[in-house]
């Protein structure tokens, strides 16, 4: 969840700073939201869900983040299908987040 560990529910404590809990996360690995967990039922619809992981992925993260999207859409969808989106959207992501 991105979260450290807490009484959040049980005990009522406060919720962290996201903004902090962000920058304590270990440099290089992706950690999706739930929202981000949440697999599309289509794969039409496949290549957005793909874009919305990358987007949110820091610059230094984007390896672990293609690697986990890989492997959480392999669970749904067919191999083929997945690699296809992710050229498609590799093809104009990467370059998008790279700039000039």
């Amino acid at each position: 969840m991105g979260l450290p560990p807490g009484r959040y529910a049980s005990a009522g404590a406060p919720l962290p700073d996201q903004d902090a809990a962000a920058s304590s996360r270990p440099g290089g690995v992706f950690v999706p939201t739930p929202e981000q967990l949440v697999l599309p039922e289509s794969v039409e619809d496949l290549e957005g869900w793909l874009v919305a992981m990358l987007r949110t992925a820091r610059p230094e993260e984007l390896s672990s983040a293609l690697d986990q999207a890989e492997q959480l859409a392999a669970g749904r969808f067919g191999g083929e299908e997945v690699v296809t989106a992710l050229r498609r959207v590799l093809a104009v992501e990467i370059p998008a987040i790279a700039g000039p």
